[in-house]
């Protein structure tokens, strides 16, 4: 069976190894890993996972303790011995203690940008007779700074199976301490704790849910230039807080996100940045994306301090026309309402046109006008009266 290495799960077949720390960043041989005792590799069985919560109610806030429990159930026909299993964990949360029959890494993402994961192989001698069902020793983990909705995964890896070799990691340690243990289960397993797969699986992920913020903030734009004038208009988003996933699907085609852009009548768009697409609507406007996608599994990620650009080059058309523009936050509601600043997701877009038609000057001129006509017939009237008088 062949490994695969996916949004940070180390999914039943994967290859896990044991073998000494690792002090430098590299890819690990295949053969470096050590064979576990069992039943062979030529018909392997794997535990079913039924079993995966969180302990707490509540939502955790960055810098708690939370733990995870696991279980699984024997649907083989063998008597199972000496197993792993592997806990993978998204950047944001770390293991609160270590255990000596474990080894942990840490995964380098192809790019500064994508989340990363920390991986423990667990190795547990035990026997497990077909039908019996077992739960791992609760896992202690550490809510991290900047932690929003993370993910824990934990899988049945079977013997045999080697760290993925197609992963580099760094940071590769063995814990130190007591060992993580398997226990026959007692009682049972609250309904919202149950997996729910369609079909067996060795793996299942948790979605770890953290009490934290974030905040995405726009600017706008305030213009001047002449009638036909060229402007650039330096448009921008900018996120604060937690990290958020920049893709709300696995092929990122659906951003968490998106800006909208409107400009005022008046103007025509001469280039636009390549992120934002045009919307030929009754009142045309454009649609913006930041630049973080991939095209594998990559989980790219928006992070506190992350900046875009979207620099416009307009010309001033029509100075009568130039009403109001504006670029906002645009997202599903369920995305808008947690938003830690709703006052910053919108912004104005204004132009002012100078140098146009005097307004003032030519009422001047036709305010004396007026009087020098007024003027003109006082006096013919006065005339008039001086005529009839003499």
């Amino acid at each position: 069976m062949t490994a695969a290495v996916l949004g940070g799960v180390l999914f039943p077949g994967a290859p896990v190894a044991s073998g000494q720390p690792a002090a430098d960043v590299r890819p690990l041989s295949a053969g470096s890993g050590h064979l576990l005792r069992g039943q062979g590799t030529g018909h392997e069985e794997f535990l079913t996972i039924d079993r995966l919560e969180r302990d707490g109610g509540d939502l955790p806030r960055e810098g708690a303790t939370i733990k995870v429990r696991a279980g699984f159930k024997h649907k083989g026909e063998r008597v199972l011995g000496k197993r792993a299993f592997s806990i993978t964990l998204s950047e944001r949360l770390s293991f609160a203690t270590e255990y000596s029959n474990c080894e942990y890494g840490q995964e380098v993402p192809t790019s500064p940008v994508n989340r990363s994961f920390r991986t423990a192989i667990c190795w547990i001698d035990t026997r497990i007779e077909p039908g019996e069902v077992v739960d791992l020793a609760p896992i202690a983990l550490k809510v991290d700074r900047r932690a929003n909705d993370e993910t824990v995964s934990v899988a049945d890896v079977g013997v045999g199976r080697q760290w993925a070799s197609d992963v580099v990691w760094r940071d590769r340690h063995w814990g130190r301490g007591g060992k993580l243990t398997l226990a026959k289960r007692t009682g049972d397993v609250p309904p919202a704790a149950r997996v729910k797969a369609v079909v067996a699986m060795s793996s299942w992920v948790l979605k770890v849910h953290v009490d934290s913020r974030w905040d995405i903030e726009v600017t706008g734009a305030a213009l001047k230039g002449r009638k036909g004038a060229t402007v650039t208009a330096h448009l921008a988003m900018d996120f604060h807080g937690a990290d958020v996933q920049a893709q709300r699907d696995a092929e990122n085609s659906v951003p968490f996100a998106r800006i909208r852009v409107q400009f005022p009548q008046g103007v025509t768009v001469l280039k636009s940045p390549k992120q934002c697409g045009n919307r030929v609507t009754k009142r045309p406007y454009y649609q913006c994306e930041y630049s973080l996608r991939t095209n594998s599994f990559d989980v790219p990620m928006l992070r506190d301090g992350y900046h875009e650009a979207f620099p416009f080059r307009l010309r001033i058309d029509d100075p009568s026309e130039l009403t109001g523009g504006s670029i906002r936050l645009d997202a599903p509601a369920e995305v808008l309402q947690e938003d830690a600043d709703h006052a910053n997701s919108t912004a104005r877009i204004a132009v002012d046109a100078v140098g146009g038609p005097d307004r003032t000057a030519a009422w001047t001129v036709a305010a004396g006008a007026g009087a020098l006509a007024l003027t003109g017939l006082l006096a013919a009237a006065l005339l008039r009266a001086r005529r009839r008088t003499g």
